[in-house]
């Protein structure tokens, strides 16, 4: 098996979530392995044809991180790469602003023609697995990962009379959080005690459970998720949603936190109702279960490590970065495809 297998993951943008997650993370660990990597972002500043079309030709394997090209570009790639894989987390065969629509014609058309010119996919979760598999045969699932060496319980968790319900994210997926907010309220007024927490770069008020606003950075991202006692992923159900990989929960999980989530998408995937935490599909379901929460630190403290413990043998980069490695020796041609 020969050394210094070469690879160029082609990526949308370098600050993308979705490209700091499914590369730039698994980066050291091929590179131990033996590979020699690099990073092209797409932006229509940032490309440069004719030198990145050389790059290409002088790679093993070539990754399409979600980006969905035009056909005469998808022409020059496929043209220029010895073995082609594409790599996606979200469901983008759904135009962003018809995400309640169905399938957008223009997203589907590049969607299937991209698909029908690689040599592998690799889905973030079944869902998307199952649409990719209409298009192609050679079609793989590995989950958004954490880096469960990064993402950690705290040591001492404070000890105070409040509980905080946390959630992270972005103002793109705020709205989801706002879609609880009746919940919130009643549960306030059973439990007291109760905060919530939300970590983002825009913030909502709720007139009877105090609200607690930080604005997301990297450097605090593990400490605001150590500061919480329960993690939050609510969902509206829509082909969108359906795509998402439940990266919130496993952020949450990996910190050693009980969740409650939505029955949608990957979230159905990592959480086992009743197991790392619970499912909640409407108002009532999560002013009950966040109250189960609340009332009961043990039950807390016995999800959370169960959901560590989910996070470490199936979505942790310990165990996803090996199977992205021999996916791509597989496809470079230095293993045979199963």
């Amino acid at each position: 098996m020969k050394n210094n297998l070469k690879a160029v993951f082609l990526v949308p943008r370098l600050d993308k979530a979705s490209t700091r997650f499914r590369v730039l993370q698994y980066l050291p660990f091929l590179e131990q392995a033996g590979w020699d990597c690099s990073v092209k972002p797409l932006s229509r500043s940032a490309r440069n044809w004719p030198a990145l079309l050389g790059q290409l030709r002088n790679a093993d394997v070539v990754v399409i991180q979600k980006k969905l090209f035009a056909a005469p570009e998808l022409w020059l790639v496929r043209r220029a790469a010895r073995r082609l894989i594409y790599d996606f987390d979200d469901a983008v065969m759904v135009k962003e602003g018809d995400r309640h629509q169905g399938i957008h014609p223009r997203q589907l058309r590049r969607f299937m023609r991209t698909l029908r010119r690689v040599d592998q996919v690799v889905a973030g979760n079944r869902f998307l697995a199952e649409q990719a598999c209409r298009y192609h045969d050679h079609v793989a699932v590995v989950p958004t990962p954490v880096d469960i060496e990064h993402y950690l319980p705290a040591v001492d968790p404070p000890v105070r009379d409040e509980v905080v319900i946390g959630w992270i994210g972005s103002r793109g997926t705020l709205k989801y959080l706002k879609v609880i907010a009746p919940a919130f309220e009643r549960l306030a007024r059973i439990c007291p005690q109760v905060r919530l927490k939300i970590v983002a770069d825009d913030f909502f008020a709720l007139e009877q459970m105090p609200v607690i606003r930080k604005s997301w950075s990297q450097a605090d991202e593990v400490a605001d998720l150590q500061s919480f006692d329960i993690g939050v992923m609510p969902l509206v159900d829509d082909l969108w949603t359906r795509g998402k990989c439940g990266f919130k929960l496993l952020q949450c999980m990996a910190t050693g936190l009980p969740v409650v989530c939505s029955p949608v998408g990957g979230n159905t995937e990592i959480v086992t109702d009743g197991k790392e935490g619970f499912w909640a599909e409407n108002e009532e379901d999560w002013v009950e279960r966040l109250r189960t929460l609340v009332k009961d630190a043990s039950l807390r403290r016995q999800m959370g490590d169960q959901a560590r413990l989910t996070v470490a043998q199936n979505y942790s980069l310990q165990v996803c970065a090996p199977r992205i490695e021999m996916l791509l020796r597989q496809v470079a041609g230095n293993m045979e495809l199963r």
